[in-house]
C-alpha cells in the first residue's frame, strides 16, 4: 500500500509538470527572491531535581546552573507561488561539557594519540561552547522542502514536499497527536472559503533493500536461521560469532486526513483520521517504552536469538529486527475551536484503536519465565485508549482568565501489556504537549529543554504518565500592565488515570516495570497500584518586549510532588536488590529560567 500511495502522489505531481508550455506562459516570469528569518535565544537555567540523566528524576537531590544559546534560522527562496525553505539550528551549552564539545560521532571515539573521548552534552543540545567557541558536529537540519500549488486541478492545491513541519496536518492546538517536523508529503486542498482539507503522508522509518542488504548475511546453504545473530558475509563465510543483528526497522509509515470545516463565524471544527503501521522496531517518538516493555533492539518488539547485550531476554529464531511483530494503530479524532467576544473554547477529542504485536521474553522480575505469558510466543494486544482536551479563556480588558482540563486513559499496575494496551500514543508531540499552557515542569516552558520524566517516557511526549494515563486540570491568570509588560501565575494539579505501582522499578527503554515482588514482604506479589497523585505545579511569569525584535522572559515554577511520582530508585525488583532508604517518598521539584531572544 505504501509503495502504491508514494507512486499515486508522484504521478499526480507529475501531471502539473507535463502542462503545455502555454500554461505557464500566460504571464512573466517572477523575479526570484530570498528571505531569512529566524530567531536566537540566550537562556539562563536554575533546576533542582530535574535532571533525567541518572533516571530517578525527582529524587536524587540534583540540581543544575547553566547557561545555553540556541540559533534558529530559515532560508526561503521563492519564485511566484513556489518556495523552497532551508530551516536549521544551532544548540549549545556556555562552557565545555563533556571531554570534547559535541556529541558528533557513535559516542566515545578513539583518538590518534590513543586517548578516548566522549562527547557528552546537556538535555536537548549536541554541542558546549568552549573556549574559543571553535566547536563541531552541531549542525541541525530541520527542514529542506519544496512548497508550490498543484496545477491542472480544479479546485486550489498546495504540495509540499520534503522534512517539513507538521503544523496544522491533524490539529488546530498544539502536539495533541502530530507535532514537529516529519519526512513526507502534505496536500492542503482549499474547496471554499469554509471547507478545507489536508492529507498528510509521513516516511517514519525506511527498509530501502531488507535486512539482508545490511547484514547479517544468511547463508542460503543455512538451515532453521542458526546464523541470524552472526555476522556473515556474502560468501557464507563467518566473519563474527556474536554480536551482529540485521539493520532493519521495516517500512514504517503513517497517513493523516483532517477536513478543516468553518461551521459558523467564530466556530471552526477539524476532524482527524490517522493510520499508522510499524514492523518492529520504530521511532520513540511514534512508540513510547511504557510498563516495563523495552522499545529497544533486544526487547519485545526486536529480540535476539539469544541473549543481547543489553540484557534482553532471547527468542528462538528472532533476528533483532522485529521480523514479523506488527502494530497497527487507528486514530479518530475532532479538534474544535470557538470563539465569542471575549470568549474562547478549544475542545479536543481522540480515539484510539489497533493491534500490537510483540515477543514474550524472559527476565522480566529478575525471573527465567514470563508473568505475563509462555516463553518464546509472539502475543498481540487490543489497543482501545481516548484523549480528551479542554480549553477555554475570558479576556477582560488586560486582565486575560483561562481553564484547562485533560484527561488520558491509562492502564491498572496488574494489567498484561501483551494483551491489552488502554494509554494513548500520539504520533509526535516533539515532547510539546501541554508546552503552550505555561508550564515549566510537566510541560516545557521558557527553558524548552527541560521536563520531568525519563528519556521520551515524560508528560510532554507520551502525554499520559507511563502507562498509568493521567488527569491535569489548571488555571491560570496574565495581566498586560503595558503592552510590552505581561505578568502572569498559574496552578496546575496532576493526576494519574489508574493508580501508580510506587514498587516499580525502571527499564531503560522501558518506562516503569511492576514490581512482582513487595516491598513488605519481600515476596511474589501481584502488581499493585498504590496512589493516583503526581502532585501540583505553580508557575509564575513575566514577560517585557523592551526594544524590536527583543523580548526578555522569566518564569519560575515548583512542584510539591507526591507518591505517584515514586518508584524504586534502584533499577531492579526487590528479589534482587533489597529496599533502600530512597525508595520511600519524593522531593519537590524547582525551576527559574531567564531569556532573551531576538527575532528577525
Amino acid at each position: 500500500m505504501r509503495k502504491t500511495l508514494v507512486l499515486s502522489l508522484a504521478l499526480m505531481a507529475l501531471l502539473g509538470f507535463v502542462a503545455p508550455p502555454d500554461v505557464f506562459a500566460q504571464a512573466a516570469a517572477p523575479t526570484p527572491k530570498a528571505t531569512i528569518t529566524g530567531f536566537i535565544d540566550n537562556v539562563g537555567t536554575w533546576t533542582q531535581n530535574m535532571s533525567t540523566s541518572d533516571l530517578n528524576v525527582n529524587r536524587n537531590r540534583d540540581n543544575q546552573v547553566y547557561g545555553r544559546t540556541r540559533g534558529r534560522f530559515d532560508i526561503v527562496g521563492e519564485v511566484g507561488q513556489a518556495k523552497a525553505v532551508f530551516g536549521f539550528e544551532i544548540d549549545s551549552y556556555w562552557g565545555q561539557t563533556g571531554f570534547i564539545d559535541s556529541n558528533n560521532g557513535p559516542g566515545c571515539v578513539s583518538q590518534s594519540s590513543g586517548a578516548v573521548t566522549c562527547g557528552a552534552v546537556g538535555t536537548g543540545s549536541e554541542s558546549s561552547f568552549d573556549l574559543n567557541t571553535d566547536t563541531q558536529g552541531n549542525f541541525q537540519i530541520k527542514w529542506l522542502y519544496t512548497e508550490f500549488p498543484l496545477p491542472l486541478v480544479p479546485i486550489p492545491v498546495i504540495v509540499r514536499l520534503g522534512a517539513q513541519p507538521f503544523a496544522t496536518a491533524a490539529s488546530y492546538k498544539l502536539a495533541t497527536y502530530a507535532n514537529g517536523d516529519f519526512p513526507g508529503i502534505n496536500l492542503y486542498a482549499t474547496f471554499s472559503p469554509t471547507m478545507k482539507a489536508q492529507f498528510t503522508y509521513v516516511a517514519v522509518d525506511e527498509n530501502l533493500l531488507g535486512k539482508g542488504a545490511f547484514g547479517p548475511f544468511l547463508n542460503s546453504t543455512q538451515t532453521g536461521g542458526t546464523l541470524f545473530n552472526k555476522c556473515i558475509n556474502t560468501a557464507g563465510a563467518v566473519v563474527a560469532a556474536t554480536g551482529c543483528t540485521a539493520q532493519s526497522r521495516g517500512d514504517n509509515w503513517a497517513i493523516i486526513g483532517s477536513p478543516e470545516i468553518t461551521v459558523m463565524k467564530g466556530l471552526d471544527i477539524k476532524p482527524m483520521y490517522s493510520y499508522f503501521t510499524a514492523t518492529g522496531l520504530t521511532s520513540s517518538a511514534a512508540r513510547q517504552g511504557r510498563g516495563g516493555v523495552s522499545i529497544n533492539q533486544g526487547g519485545p518488539f526486536a529480540p535476539m536469538n539469544s541473549n543481547s547485550i543489553s540484557g534482553g531476554a532471547g527468542v528462538g529464531g528472532a533476528d533483532g529486527a522485529g521480523t514479523g511483530v506488527h502494530e497497527n494503530r487507528h486514530t479518530l479524532g475532532i479538534d474544535a475551536r470557538w470563539r465569542s467576544g471575549p470568549w474562547s473554547v478549544d475542545p479536543s477529542f481522540y480515539y484510539q484503536t489497533g493491534t500490537q504485536q510483540k515477543w514474550l521474553q524472559n527476565g522480566i522480575a529478575g525471573a527465567t519465565t514470563n508473568p505475563y505469558g509462555a516463553v518464546g510466543a509472539k502475543a498481540q494486544a487490543d489497543i482501545s485508549a481516548w484523549l480528551i482536551d479542554i480549553r477555554t479563556s475570558y479576556q477582560l480588558g488586560p486582565l486575560l482568565l483561562s481553564g484547562m482540563v485533560m484527561a488520558t486513559s491509562g492502564d491498572q499496575a496488574k494489567s498484561n501489556p501483551y494483551k491489552k494496551i488502554g494509554y494513548f500514543t500520539p504520533l509526535d508531540t516533539d515532547t510539546g504537549y501541554m508546552a503552550d499552557w505555561g508550564l515549566n515542569i510537566m510541560a516545557l516552558g521558557v527553558d524548552y529543554y527541560q521536563i520531568i520524566g525519563t528519556a521520551n517516557n515524560n508528560p510532554g511526549v507520551s502525554i499520559g504518565w507511563d502507562k498509568y494515563g493521567r488527569i491535569t486540570t489548571g488555571l491560570k491568570a496574565s495581566y498586560a500592565w503595558t503592552p510590552s509588560l505581561t505578568v502572569g501565575a498559574g496552578i496546575t494539579p496532576n493526576w494519574t488515570y489508574a493508580k501508580v505501582d510506587t514498587d516499580a522499578y525502571i527499564v531503560t527503554g522501558g518506562g516503569l516495570q511492576p514490581s512482582f515482588f513487595c516491598r513488605k514482604t519481600l515476596q511474589t506479589c501481584t502488581p499493585q497500584g498504590e496512589s493516583q497523585f503526581l502532585g501540583t505545579e505553580f508557575n509564575v511569569a513575566l514577560t517585557y518586549r523592551f526594544a524590536p525584535g527583543l523580548v526578555f522572559d522569566w518564569a519560575a515554577g515548583y512542584m510539591m510532588a507526591d507518591s505517584a511520582m515514586s518508584h524504586r530508585y534502584v533499577n531492579a525488583d526487590y528479589n534482587t536488590q533489597a529496599p533502600v532508604r530512597r525508595d520511600i517518598g519524593v522531593n519537590p521539584i524547582a525551576i527559574t529560567t531567564a531569556r532573551v531572544r531576538f527575532s528577525f
